[in-house]
This record gives structure tokens, C-alpha cells and sequence, in this order.
């Protein structure tokens, strides 16, 4: 085939060949083969197919080669002007009838190029190996074997060929594009870098080198470079690259934003600069230019993306619904994203279905799985929760020692998650037992201390929790989690003053953080004015204790003044109807109460009215020894424990009281008393109790307690118009029912259901039995808010007789 330039008369000659092989159908082969015009118009559809008109020219070709299929003139012209058009399969199955042990070099290079773009690298590679024999020293064929074998992934062999190539021609070029080329493949874009840089020093102005130097720097994400060098050479990038250029850049300050920041101030640096950057290119885009509409939308969903690394969820948010709306459906990266920020908005039913749509396409997302098992948490959804967690747990091979755990973070994340899930769950000695493994394993990891701390905290040790994270400081002392477990101990603690100035600390550098502001808020609460109040009407088919007895009682606490102290003021009514008539009882009165890190005590004085008026007094508090220990005591004069009746009939009482408790845990609470009554009508009464609580089932959403209680008492008279027995002593059993209804947050709901039996002996009256049923519903609300209300059916027995009671209560505690 001839190698002539295209003639002007081309599109002519293209109608006129046209026609020709019109003719040739119609007249039949043999007049025309006879014709000298044949090698013309073969040579004419040639010309016409490098003038780029190829469907024309292979119109042509086409049916000449129908005419005469064992033309091999015919049939390399053929073949060729069809690679020439990207019509690779059509060349490659015309090949395939090819003795290519004869064919011309030209013939063989477009059968190579037409295997490699249809992907038969394998065969593309022999055909190089066999066309290299043949023609020693065509560069075409070299390059063509190199690059086959590397699209085949045979990169060791093309490496080595190229090694050969580089030795056998320094200071060419041709040989460091291969190599560059291969290392593109392998995605070793250092490499490419590096080959197109040794190309530049030896053709500074080789343009194809410095449009690679600029591709392979925007793939290393150095596109501050990329831009730079790009700018010195605008020519060289089309417009398409240009903005993929300038989005890429944005899209890797979002990357960026991600990573470890090099400074806790600087923790949102790359990412601010992520979404200046997005706006100026959004600034600067048409959505409705053709070319430019992915790149708009590939700034979107960055964006949504930089505002959730920002925690700007409100308007993460926005923009995914804005993409919505408009039915774009983002990538699941950006749903992704998404779903972090309705998590974070307090929307988890969003998030869980945001989540399992991510899953749906990338089954293998670990951060979404942790996603969707959070949000199962946050809906109250415990057995999916632990169905998943347990899975991704199960998924990840198993960590070994060191601080890191670097074989596999992503386990590491499954595990304490795993045990998370059973902390939400209240299952804390599970929890402790799963962080006491790791930390057993990675005692260094600030992590573990953090959760292990955690645990120790819910569990009701404040004091141990505090030193483990402070122990965990040590490790890390910039450690958030341990710094905010810190934080929250002292508080709870009573450690006022070290509590302030850690959440002051904690809230001025991560203001955005839910947990810090969680803190804040208890901060604040603790400030505020307390309220407590209470009301009981209680009526009983006998004399004793009272019957259609009412009592109302409230106490308003200031905020804190002088770090640990609050004042407060106080009153209470009742009033009862007794065989001798209407009792009622007023008592008015003020104080203050000490909050210290061991103590807690109250110092009140009150003026209390029944038949009278008298100034009562009364010291009492907890001593707290450590995690474990605590002891109640009291001093009173006139004591609010005095029995109505008494009071009704001119009678009130002086008493102390010391007690002992004991709190293992969650699980078990015991506990020792005692109070000595001295009446003013010379009545001593001295009284002995003990309780017994133990954890006998725990459920997510369910407790059950058993609880006995024992109680004793030995009055020195027996003669009084009181309730007095001279002794007495009861037993009882209670099975104390806990459900949790409804939690959302920071509120909640539940019901309980006590039920409770046992027996009463009175000295001269014998012994019987005696029960109470107890029904109550508790609403939680904002940490601030409590309401309580229920009723209880009761047995009792006095002096031999049993009488029914029935009660119904209400207690509130409201933080103002």
C-alpha cells in the first residue's frame, strides 16, 4: 500500500469509488478484475480513508474484499484502514485468517494495537515476540511487546526488557517513556514522576513529559504543584482536565482534613481551606454546561463531605437534600457522609437507612458498618445492634500486642465496640470483662483506658474511674476521651472547682464535640436552683397508722455559692384523721447543704407547728469512705420521723441515726442501721434495720431486683396514743420489676413493679403475714427533669390486727 498524501479531490474521488463498487455489484467480478481501474480504486479508497473519510473507504474496501477474499494486498488495506477507524474487533477477526509470517510490518502493527485495545494483551505480546524476529530492530514492535506484557501484568518481564532498552540507549527518550508508562500501570506514580522528570532534564520542553509531570503529581496529590506547573503551561491540559485539576485539588484538602492534624488548633485547617476551594470552583461553574456538570457535582458531594469533617451538620444536611431534590443520587461516600450528620442531629431512623443503603453497595464499609450499629444503639434497637457489631467483630482477624495495634485498627474499633454495645445495654460486667482483656493485651493504648475508665464509672466508682484516666494521661496527656472522662468524674466527685475549669478547658477547644457539650450542660444544670417536692395521700382500713392522710412537702435549693455549698428553704404539710380526731402538722425551715468530694451534710433549723410551735434542728449526711463504703448519719431535735399521732397528741421526739452501707456494684448494695428516737413523754424507742439488694436479671430495656429487708424495734413504753410495740420485728422479700419503655436521648420513660411479701411478729400479738404491691411511672427529661407517681397496696398488721392501706404518690425533681 501505497504512503502518498491525501489529494483535494478526495470527497470526489470518495462518490466516484462509491459508484465504482456499485458497478463492480452489479457487472459482476470478472468484467471488473479485467479492468486496469481496480488497483486504482483500491489506491483511491485508501487515499480517502487517510483523508479520515473511513466509512466511505471501507464501504469500498469492504466489498472488494467480499469480491475477492484471497486478495492480500486487498485484504492488508483492509485490515489496516479498519484500525485505523477503532474498529479493533473487526480488524482482529480479520487477522485471524492472516498468514502473519508473511505479513508486512505496517500490517502487523495495526493487528497488535487492535489485540491491545480490545484487550487480548497475551496474544498482542507473541505477535510483538514473532514481529521482533522477523523485523530486528523495530522500535514500534519493541515498545508494542513491552506494552502488551505490562497490560497483561507481566510487569517483572517488561521491567526487565526495559532495564535492557535503557542500557542499550542513553540519553533516549524513548526507552524512559516506556518505563513511565509501565509505572503507570503498576500506579507507581512516583515513578512516573521520576521517569518524566529524567526526560525534562534531557528536553526541558518535551510537552508530552510535562503534561505527565503534571497527571502524576494530581494522582500523588500534590496538586498544589500539579496546579503550578500546569499554570506555566495552560496548553497543555483541556479544558476537562483542567477543572478535574482544580476539583481534585479541593477533593484533596477534604482527604487532608481527615488526617491526624499536625496541632489541635489546626484540627479544621484543611478542611476550611477544602471548602474555600469548593466554593471558588462551584463560583466559577455552570451546571448546565455539559462539561462542566460532573465537576459540579463532584464539588457538591466534596462539599457535603468537608461540612461533615467540619461539623457543620445542619448544613451537611442541607445539602444532601438539596442533591435529592433535585434527583442527583450522590455517591456513597457522600450518603455516607450524610448519615454521619444525621446521627450527629439526633435523627438515627435517617441515619440507619442511610447507612444500610451504603452497605448495600459497599458491603465490605467497615466506617459504615460502626455507623449503622451506632444507630441502631441511638433507636433502641439492641439485637440488631449486637447482630452487627459481633459480625464486624467476627470479620477482622484478631490484634496482637502494642500500643497501636497496628496488625488491624479496624478490629480494634469492632472490639470496643462490642463492648460499648454491652455498656448501652447496662450489661457492665460483660463490658468490664471484654475492656480488662484488651487492656490486659495493650495496656498502653489510651483508648482502652479510656473505655475501661468508663466502665468503672457506670458501674458507680467514680474514684477508681478518675485515677484510671488519670493514669491514662499519663500515657496521652492531649488524650480527648480521657481528658472528658477526667472532667466528668470530678464532677461527679463533687470536685467543683477542678470540674469547672476542665469543662471551661475542654469547651473552648472542642465546642463541636456532642460529649463536651453533654458536660457543659451537666455543668450548667449543676448551677441551677434545685427544686424537690412530693405529695402522699395514703388511707387505711384501720386506726393505724393513720387514715385519709395527706402530706405535701417541697424543698427549693439555691444555685452553688462558695464552690460547695447551697442554701436551702423548705416545707411540709400533712394531715391525718385518727380515732380522736384531725392531726395536722406544718413545719417550715431553712439551711444549708455542704457537696465535698467525701461528704455530703445539711445543717437545717425549721419551726414546727401541731399543738404548738418548736424550733427543730437537724444535722445529717453521708460519710464516703471510698467506692464501696458510705455511712448515713443524723441528729434531730424534733426529728421528722415522729409519728403524726404523736404529734396530734402533743408528743414529738429527739433522734439519731448512724447507718453503714455497702455497694459492690450495679449488682448488689447491703446495708446497716440503726436510730435511737427519745420521745417527750419519756417513750425511748431503739430501732435496727438491714437490707440486702441483689441484681437477679438485666436486660436492655429490663431490670429485675431481689430485695430483703429486715427491721427491728423495742419501744420502753407501750402506753401511748402512737403506734408502740413494745417489740417487733419483720421480714420481707421484694421483687422489684424495672422497665424501660421509651428513650429517646436524654429522655425517657418507665414503669416498675414491686412486689413485695413477708411477716410481721409483735411481741404479744403473735406473728402474720404481711405484702405490698407497688406501681410506678418515671419520666426523665433533659438531665434536669424527673416525675415520679404510683400507688401501693399494702397488708400491715398492729397489734394483732391487719389492716389494708392504700397509697398514691408523686415526687418531682426539676432543676431551675
Amino acid at each position: 500500500m501505497g504512503r502518498d498524501d491525501v489529494s483535494r479531490n478526495g470527497p470526489r474521488r470518495g462518490i466516484l469509488l462509491v459508484c465504482l463498487a456499485l458497478l463492480l455489484a452489479f457487472v459482476g467480478p470478472p468484467a471488473f478484475a479485467a479492468s486496469a481501474d481496480f488497483a486504482a480504486a483500491q489506491e483511491r479508497a485508501v487515499s480517502l480513508a487517510r483523508a479520515g473519510e473511513f466509512d466511505a473507504a471501507l464501504t469500498i474496501l469492504g466489498e472488494f474484499h467480499r469480491q475477492f477474499p484471497d486478495n492480500q494486498a486487498l485484504v492488508y488495506d483492509y485490515l489496516t484502514v479498519l484500525g485505523w477507524a477503532g474498529r479493533d474487533g473487526e480488524a482482529a477477526a480479520l487477522a485471524e485468517g492472516l498468514d502473519l509470517n508473511r505479513a508486512p510490518a505496517y500490517v502487523l502493527e495495526t493487528i497488535g494495537k487492535a489485540l491491545r485495545n480490545t484487550q487480548r494483551f497475551e496474544e498482542a505480546a507473541v505477535l510483538y515476540a514473532r514481529a521482533q524476529g522477523r523485523f530486528p530492530g523495530h522500535r514500534d514492535f519493541i515498545e508494542g511487546h513491552v506494552y502488551a506484557l505490562a497490560e497483561a501484568g507481566h510487569f517483572s518481564a517488561a521491567e526487565e526488557r526495559i532495564a535492557r532498552l535503557r542500557a542499550q540507549h542513553p540519553g533516549e527518550l524513548w526507552p524512559l517513556r516506556l518505563d513511565a508508562y509501565v509505572a503507570g500501570l503498576r500506579g507507581d506514580f512516583l515513578a512516573v514522576l521520576d521517569r518524566n522528570q529524567r526526560i525534562l532534564t534531557l528536553a526541558p520542553e518535551d510537552p508530552t513529559a510535562l503534561r505527565e509531570r503534571i497527571l502524576a503529581l494530581e494522582a500523588l496529590g500534590a496538586t498544589h504543584r500539579a496546579q503550578m506547573y500546569a499554570e506555566q503551561h495552560p496548553q497543555l491540559l483541556s479544558r476537562e482536565e483542567w477543572l478535574r485539576l482544580h476539583t481534585g485539588r479541593a477533593a484533596h484538602h477534604v482527604r487532608w482534613g481527615s488526617l491526624e492534624p499536625p496541632a489541635e488548633a489546626l484540627r479544621f485547617a484543611e478542611t476550611d481551606r477544602a471548602l474555600e476551594l469548593i466554593e471558588e470552583n462551584l463560583a466559577g461553574l455552570d451546571p448546565q454546561d455539559p462539561v462542566a456538570r460532573p465537576f459540579v457535582l463532584q464539588g457538591r458531594f466534596d462539599r457535603l463531605v468537608a461540612l461533615r469533617d467540619r461539623v457543620r451538620m445542619a448544613e451537611a444536611v442541607a445539602e444532601y437534600e438539596s442533591l435529592v431534590e433535585e434527583g442527583i443520587s450522590p455517591p456513597a461516600y457522600a450518603v455516607q457522609a450524610a448519615a454521619d450528620a444525621y446521627l450527629y442531629l439526633r435523627r438515627p431512623e435517617t441515619a440507619r437507612d442511610l447507612y444500610q443503603r451504603v452497605l448495600a453497595e459497599e458491603p465490605r464499609n467497615f466506617e459504615a458498618g460502626l455507623g449503622l450499629f451506632y444507630a441502631y444503639i441511638e433507636t433502641e434497637d439492641f439485637p440488631r445492634a449486637y447482630a452487627l457489631i459481633d459480625r464486624l467483630q467476627a470479620e477482622q482477624p484478631v490484634w496482637r500486642q502494642g500500643r497501636g495495634v497496628g496488625a488491624n485498627r479496624e478490629r480494634l474499633d469492632a472490639d470496643v465496640a462490642a463492648g460499648l454495645a454491652r455498656v448501652f445495654a447496662d450489661d457492665l460486667v460483660e463490658a468490664e470483662q471484654r475492656f480488662t482483656a484488651m487492656h490486659a493485651v495493650a495496656p498502653r493504648n489510651p483508648d482502652l483506658v479510656r473505655e475501661l475508665a468508663n466502665v468503672y464509672a457506670a458501674r458507680g466508682w467514680p474514684r477508681l474511674a478518675r485515677q484510671t484516666y488519670a493514669d491514662g494521661l499519663g500515657i496521652e496527656p492531649g488524650h480527648l476521651g480521657l481528658q472528658m472522662g477526667h472532667a466528668a468524674t470530678r464532677l461527679d466527685l463533687r470536685e467543683y472547682d477542678e470540674a469547672q475549669a476542665e469543662i471551661a478547658d475542654l469547651y473552648r477547644r472542642f465546642p463541636e464535640n456532642l460529649q463536651v457539650r453533654r458536660l457543659r450542660r451537666l455543668w450548667e444544670i449543676h448551677q441551677m436552683r434545685e427544686l424537690r417536692a412530693e405529695a402522699a395521700y395514703a388511707d387505711s382500713s384501720g386506726a393505724e397508722p393513720s387514715s385519709r392522710e395527706l402530706r405535701l412537702g417541697s424543698t427549693l435549693f439555691s444555685s452553688p455559692f462558695l464552690t460547695h455549698y447551697r442554701a436551702f428553704i423548705s416545707g411540709f404539710w400533712s394531715r391525718a384523721d385518727f380515732p380522736e380526731g384531725r392531726g395536722i402538722y406544718q413545719r417550715y425551715g431553712g439551711g444549708v447543704e455542704y457537696g465535698g468530694r467525701d461528704l455530703i451534710a445539711s445543717l437545717a433549723a425549721s419551726a414546727n407547728h401541731s399543738d404548738g410551735g418548736d424550733l427543730g434542728l437537724a444535722l445529717s449526711g453521708t460519710w464516703y469512705r471510698d467506692d464501696h463504703w458510705s455511712f448515713p448519719f443524723a441528729l434531730e431535735m424534733f426529728s421528722a420521723d415522729t409519728p403524726l399521732r404523736a404529734l396530734r397528741n402533743g408528743v414529738d421526739a429527739d433522734a439519731a441515726r448512724l447507718g453503714v452501707d455497702y455497694r459492690l456494684s450495679e449488682l448488689r448494695r447491703l446495708g446497716l442501721g440503726g436510730q435511737f428516737m427519745d420521745f417527750s413523754d419519756g417513750n425511748q424507742r431503739h430501732r435496727l434495720s438491714a437490707y440486702w439488694r441483689e441484681r437477679l436479671a438485666t436486660r436492655p430495656h429490663y431490670k429485675l431486683d431481689g430485695q430483703l429487708d429486715l427491721y427491728a424495734s423495742a419501744n420502753r413504753r407501750d402506753d401511748v396514743p402512737y403506734f408502740s410495740p413494745e417489740q417487733d420485728f419483720s421480714a420481707e422479700l421484694t421483687l422489684d420489676n424495672d422497665w424501660l419503655l421509651y428513650r429517646r436521648y436524654s429522655r425517657s420513660f418507665g414503669h416498675r413493679l414491686a412486689l413485695s411479701g413477708g411477716g410481721y411478729w409483735q411481741k404479744g400479738f403473735g406473728a402474720k403475714p404481711v405484702a405490698a404491691i407497688l406501681y410506678e411511672h418515671n419520666w426523665q427529661a433533659a438531665y434536669r427533669f424527673s416525675l415520679t407517681y404510683g400507688v401501693v397496696l399494702s397488708r400491715r398488721v398492729y397489734d394483732g390486727d391487719g389492716e389494708t392501706g392504700t397509697e398514691y404518690y408523686l415526687r418531682l425533681g426539676w432543676r431551675l
